[in-house]
């Protein structure tokens, strides 16, 4: 101990520190952290952090030589720098890899530790998809349950408190997603409507519809407010909410080598543009037979909805004569539709139950079960109870459940009335509803940690029989986890992690300026974050290099996508796989669309809030909120306002902005080619007025202002622009690697691994660039939460 203070006090004398630390240091003298600060360890911080941030220069505002000596300080930051080789910057001497090693555990054993809860309540979208698995339904009920994750990044949080709010919403789903499987009053009959008559639109708008042979032939036109205006079908109204499949027999007319969109819409029908109700977009059918033929969607509607359509062709805005378009000779809609009859809730729940099901016929049918056998009763909720639990149960853990069912069995005489609340009570059950629960044994428990990872639902029946015998263990495991990644189920992990990881939950909450992207419309909006979600499957599916998370030579891509990136020979919305040279600036997460729009406001780009999104969540960059007193910047792009990199410079003129924008401001730049809805541009757009009443037009209300500078210099390698950026972050696949596999170790867990547990996950990472993939990361991820979880 003697030797450990002789040695600081005479590095802090070499150092020129005041008194005041030599007092700190005495005082802290007896600390745990001070105490483990061996000597060699000490002298990889001197030789390679103190000169810079001691007491007397404190870059950064950062005094690490009372950071290291104090046990209750958060160390995340230095840790992060030195994981990810921020620290010490590229100019300086660097750490050999046994040095910054012993840092970093000396860092790590340091850390005052956090204990997550043991417990979280399941998400919303967990709630609803497990439901519906459990049940065999097929309803997004998401939307009527309100979001509670607050400002945690992730929907898994275990933070996040369980609300009286939240447990009435949930129960709200359940019982309508009940009542939707098993209807009190029976199944309404099936019926079939034909119409090729619209309603009445405003005059402004219906000189683009016109009678063709026996239907109607529909231009392109947008309301003069710039909403999509889409016209609505007549005699038909969807008499009960359910499953309807709609049928429409058209073609696309026209002399041009791309297909017409089709986009089907529900909503309430409204006649002019001032006073719009919210539509649905249900679906895109993409027009490209130039013979009639019947295209057929399914969509699940409400009482009080109509069906319409807009149909958009680049080739035909606002005609009004001419053979160019969308013919749609009739719509045929059916339903409410069934997957099969009996339904195939009924057979899943009640399989081996003898079910009475008559035809659908008259107003309503009902189907029963041909018992009031409680034996038969108990089997039915054991099996559904076993599989929500994931775990089998004893009789006594069944009890509760089963005695509300018996009740109502006696008191009603009604099997499937009594299933209802037996079920209802399972799924309101506090071992459905939090997570990881109680199970039988370890393979029942890691069952149901994957499920909810990858398919954000319950087990299978694979799975369930592997944890009945505790088979669910080393290369049955990993094979397990291999079969349920190419599960489709899969997708839904996809959208759950982009929409949080990626931040893609804000992207319909942003809505770009008509005035200066005047062509972005509901088509882009729907099939941006399609691409990113298909391009983060594709790199798991096929276990492709993680670099590609950051460039590539493809995309997917279909027509409207490839017209917004100037990307040739892509006809039709089908999304696909399509190749391009390197001279075309996509490929990777960060130059997609949906990311270059969610990291916007809509109007102007602002580097500052790009280059943060990019820092933290591709980059891997630690970064500290801004301070309180500090505006935000409104970027000016105009060719007499001052430059946007001098109004930047000037933001970051003190040392506490400096220390973060280092690690933003480039980063941000190097996107600055491309607009707020992610095209490609090399000069700003400046808003102009327009007079009067706002009035849509193609050309928009702009002109061309200042040419855009996309260089910048990251730890003192300089670029040009994106390519170059690229090309800096290609250089460390294992920073990319680590951020990738820490966010999705924070996503599948609920809450963001320890220091010690960060070493852990940078060691699952390849050396080599080639090794290093995705499929192999997530797979690893997993096991190794696994394995925590038992600790």
């Amino acid at each position: 101990m003697k030797n450990i203070r002789r040695h600081l006090i005479s590095l802090v004398g070499l150092l020129g520190a005041s008194q005041l630390l030599l007092n700190v240091l005495a005082a802290q003298e007896e600390s745990l952290a001070f105490t483990q600060l061996d000597h060699a360890t000490l002298e990889h911080f001197e030789n390679y952090c103190f000169d810079c941030h001691d007491a007397e220069v404190k870059k950064g505002n950062l005094d690490l030589t009372q950071l290291l000596t104090q046990g209750d300080k958060d160390l995340t930051l230095v840790f992060e720098n030195l994981i990810t080789s921020r620290m010490p910057p590229a100019k300086k001497e660097q750490p050999d890899p046994e040095e910054r090693n012993a840092m970093l555990d000396w860092l790590a054993k340091s850390q005052v530790e956090y204990s997550p809860a043991s417990y979280r309540r399941i998400s919303r979208h967990e709630f609803v998809q497990s439901a519906n698995d459990l049940l065999d339904v097929h309803l997004d009920l998401t939307g009527s349950i309100s979001e509670d994750r607050g400002t945690y990044d992730f929907d898994t949080d275990r933070r996040v408190q369980v609300t009286r709010e939240m447990l009435n919403s949930y129960f709200s789903a359940l019982d309508e997603m009940l009542e939707f499987a098993f209807p009190a009053q029976g199944f309404v009959p099936e019926k079939t409507w034909i119409t090729n008559q619209i309603k009445d639109s405003h005059e402004t708008y219906k000189i683009y519809t016109r009678p063709y042979l026996e239907g109607i032939l529909f231009s392109w036109t947008r309301s003069n407010n710039g909403n999509n205006y889409s016209f609505f079908y007549d005699n038909f109204d969807p008499p009960v909410k359910g499953w309807y499949e709609l049928s429409f027999d058209a073609m696309k007319l026209g002399d041009f080598p791309e297909d017409v969109s089709l986009m089907v819409f529900a909503g309430k029908y409204f006649h002019a543009d001032d006073r719009p109700q919210p539509q649905r977009l249900l679906d895109v059918i993409s027009l490209g037979n130039k013979t009639l033929q019947t295209h057929t969607i399914q969509a699940f509607l409400h009482p009080g909805e109509n069906v319409s359509v807009h149909c958009y062709s680049r080739h035909n805005f606002r005609q009004r004569d001419g053979d160019t378009g969308a013919y749609i000779q009739q719509l045929k809609a059916r339903g409410p539709v069934l997957d099969s009859w009996p339904p195939s809730a009924y057979q899943k729940i009640f399989a081996g139950t003898p079910l009475s099901a008559p035809l659908r016929q008259g107003p309503l049918t009902s189907i029963s079960v041909n018992s009031t056998c409680e034996d038969h009763l108990r089997e039915v909720l054991r099996r559904f109870a076993e599989q929500a639990f994931s775990s089998e149960l004893t009789d006594a853990e069944l009890e509760p459940y089963e005695n509300l069912a018996v009740h109502i069995l006696r008191e009603q005489g009604d099997f499937v009335a009594a299933t209802r609340v037996g079920l209802k009570a399972i799924l309101s059950s506090h071992r459905f509803l939090m997570a990881p629960g109680e199970h039988s044994n370890s393979s029942f428990a890691d069952a149901a940690f994957l499920s909810r990872a990858l398919w954000l639902s319950v087990p299978d029946q694979e799975l369930m029989d592997l944890a009945k015998v505790n088979q669910l263990k080393g290369q049955t495991l990993e094979a397990q986890i291999d079969r349920m990644l190419s599960d489709k189920k899969t997708e839904r992990m996809i959208h759950s992690f982009c929409n949080q990881w990626l931040n893609l939950r804000k992207f319909k909450k942003i809505t770009p300026s008509l005035k200066l992207y005047p062509l972005y419309d509901d088509l882009l909006n729907r099939f941006l974050p399609m691409e990113t979600e298909a391009y983060l499957n594709h790199l798991i599916q096929e276990n492709l290099p993680v670099s590609l998370l950051i460039d590539s030579d493809f995309s997917f891509l279909n027509q409207r996508l490839a017209q917004h990136y100037g990307i040739e020979g892509v006809v039709g919305q089908q999304l696909r796989k399509v190749s391009f040279d390197s001279k075309t600036p996509r490929g990777g997460l960060m130059t997609m669309g949906s990311i270059l729009k969610v990291t916007t406001d809509g109007f102007d780009t602002s580097p500052i809030l790009r280059g943060a999104w990019i820092s933290k969540n591709i980059a891997g960059n630690t970064l500290s909120p801004p301070p309180e007193s500090v505006k935000a910047i409104e970027p000016e792009h105009g060719e007499e306002a001052t430059s946007l990199r001098a109004q930047i410079e000037r933001h970051k003129n003190s040392p506490s902005c400096y220390a973060c924008h280092k690690s933003i401001d480039p980063y941000g730049f190097a996107f600055e080619s491309f607009d707020a809805t992610g095209q490609w541009r090399s000069r700003y757009k400046v808003k102009l007025p327009h007079a009067g009443t706002f009035q849509y037009r193609l050309e928009g209300y702009f002109r061309l202002g200042a040419e855009v500078d996309a260089s910048g210099e990251i730890d003192s390698q300089a670029f040009g622009d994106v390519f170059g950026l690229k090309r800096i972050l290609l250089s460390d696949h294992k920073k990319i690697a680590y951020n990738f596999v820490r966010k999705f170790f924070e996503y599948a867990n609920g809450y963001k691994p320890s220091l010690r547990q960060r070493l852990d996950l940078i060691a699952l990472i390849p050396n080599e660039p080639d090794e290093c993939r995705m499929r192999d990361l997530v797979i690893q991820t997993l096991i190794y939460s696994l394995n925590e979880e038992k600790q």
